[in-house]
């Protein structure tokens, strides 16, 4: 065989072999992230049913367990989320999202996640950010914060006495409009074996395992850290002394939107809090769709504080009825309602004659609160997408995007210095996180309890036929509706209850709803007369 020929043959075999080692990666990719998705929803099961048993049982031994059982299914969840960042890294398919951010904000993120492990193991988290750091920057704060907060769990992981600590600073480059962000963490935990160190970043690598056995995790943290710095034009270095600690240094270039720095920032943003942006929009004309009457007053209630007074309706057909005889600049709409749904309502209103009633906005309104439902609405025609319990922020954030800016005029104006309190505590309510809920406001938070202990009654009964008529689509919305209300009015444990009762009448899991509907309505109709009891006693004492 010629030379030539023989070096044909062989550049033919070798592309074969590197056209066999893509697809079979790519297979890998494509397994890696279906068997993710298919485990995910087991595990929500699982962890769920496991917070069931925390709710129902408070025997020591069952609570035990099941704690055991919670913590080790979020530790695969953990490992599970690993898996499909890196299947989408290494497929491709991982995209930045860069918008501003102050980075003031990316460290009391990091700061909330890492002080309380680190409390638990009994190691102090410190964070020492150069006050001449820039406030604002431009760039995908999900991605930076998933680095550094990655990092500083391990560092808490592997150290058992010390601390950990966080420093940020800054480097100038050579475009004036972008700095180099420079991050160190810092641990006196036990250090990694020089030889190791080039090992920490091999994928589902954990070094010196003697020592590590204890120590949970898919050894994926660190290798999706480099490669999403790498994603940025960043870098990741680290050094350790064995026995004393580790350091990590990771670079990363951002753009800068404010040149003032941090120090500056944190004084003029606390003055500046005495003082907000209120918007009103007296003019704007809106309805609010839910088959709960206490969830229409939520929303109504929150509204009057932009000075809208919305209409209502009780039911998907009201809500055509409404929309068809009136013309709304924005329709907030109950997802799931019995009978004609939210879903269902919306298209017929899509289907209308008159272009300006048919192309009003609608928001859905719904408890599933879960990462990628607001594109999953957005799909089914949705305008945008709100989250139960509703929170002021977001609620004003809707109407600043989907109003017509002629309807809406700002003012500044002094914030209060604290919100009035209640003096009232409800068995089985956190009177508190109610309140906060209706920003502060005792009033409306008094009568949203009114509501619910005046149709309180009437809604567990509709619960309770739903149960012994075996009617679990039924069942499904009536405990889709309780569990945003729980969650409105402070109802913790009533929330969770409800959370995982609707899973199961989604699921398929009648068994369980049919064992353990009676221990939900025991509790439902428990928290009703708690509330109804605490309103005449404040009623008594206001007198």
């Amino acid at each position: 065989m010629k030379k030539t020929d023989r070096d044909q043959q062989q550049n033919e075999e070798l592309l074969k072999k590197i056209e066999e080692l893509t697809e079979a990666n790519r297979s890998k990719n494509a397994f890696i992230a279906n068997i993710s998705h298919e485990i995910r929803t087991p595990m929500n099961a699982i962890i769920g049913f496991a917070e069931l048993l925390l709710q129902l049982d408070s025997s020591d031994t069952v609570n035990e367990y099941a704690g055991e059982i919670k913590s080790a299914s979020n530790n695969l969840l953990a490992i599970i989320n690993d898996l499909l960042d890196i299947s989408k890294i290494e497929a491709g398919h991982m995209e930045l999202v860069p918008v501003p951010y102050y980075l003031h904000y990316l460290f009391t993120d990091i700061e909330s996640v890492i002080s309380i492990p680190a409390r638990k193991k009994g190691i102090e988290f410190r964070i020492n950010a150069s006050p001449e750091l820039p406030s604002q920057v431009y760039g995908d704060i999900v991605r930076i914060r998933q680095i550094l907060t990655n990092i500083c769990n391990n560092a808490v992981k592997f150290t058992n006495k010390g601390y950990v600590e966080l420093g940020a600073a800054y480097e100038d480059c050579e475009d004036p409009d972008t700095v180099m962000l420079k991050f160190t963490i810092k641990d006196t935990g036990i250090g990694i074996r020089k030889d190791d160190l080039n090992l920490i970043f091999d994928k589902f690598r954990q070094v010196d395992m003697r020592l590590n056995r204890n120590v949970e995790g898919s050894g994926l943290g660190l290798s999706i850290c480099r490669q999403l710095t790498a994603l940025m034009d960043g870098t990741i270095e680290v050094s350790s002394t064995y026995g004393k600690g580790t350091t990590f240094e990771v670079r990363i270039p951002q753009k800068v939107l404010d040149r003032k720095k941090l120090s500056n920032y944190l004084v003029y943003h606390k003055q500046e809090e005495k003082k907000r942006s209120v918007i009103y929009a007296p003019s704007a004309r809106v309805l609010v769709v839910d088959d709960n009457p206490v969830n229409i007053k939520i929303l109504r209630g929150l509204l009057l504080h932009y000075e809208i007074d919305a209409d209502t309706a009780e039911s998907g057909q009201e809500s055509l009825e409404k929309a068809s005889a009136n013309t709304y600049d924005l329709i907030l709409m109950d997802h799931m309602m019995p009978g004609m749904n939210g879903e269902e309502a919306l298209k017929k209103i899509r289907a209308l004659s008159d272009s300006e009633k048919a192309g009003v906005p609608v928001i859905a309104v719904t408890a599933n609160a879960i990462t990628g439902m607001r594109d999953e609405f957005l799909r089914r025609g949705f305008t945008d997408y709100l989250s139960k319990p509703v929170e002021t922020g977001k609620l004003e954030q809707i109407l600043k995007d989907h109003l017509a800016p002629n309807l809406i005029v700002a003012v500044e104006e002094e914030e209060a210095d604290s919100q009035a309190e209640l003096d009232m505590e409800i068995e089985g309510v956190d009177v508190d996180a109610g309140l906060a809920k209706v920003d502060g406001n005792a009033g409306d938070y008094l009568d949203i309890l009114e509501i619910f202990a005046e149709y309180g009654p009437e809604k567990a009964d509709q619960l309770e036929k739903c149960a012994l008529d075996h009617d679990y689509a039924g069942y499904a919305i009536n405990v889709h509706s309780l569990k945003s209300v729980a969650a409105n009015i402070g109802a913790h444990q009533l929330f969770t209850m409800a959370k995982i009762h609707e899973f199961a009448a989604k699921g398929g899991k009648e068994g369980f709803v049919d064992a353990n509907y009676d221990k939900l309505l025991v509790l439902y109709r428990d928290i009703i007369r708690n509330i109804s009891r605490a309103l005449k006693e404040h009623s008594e004492k206001e007198q």
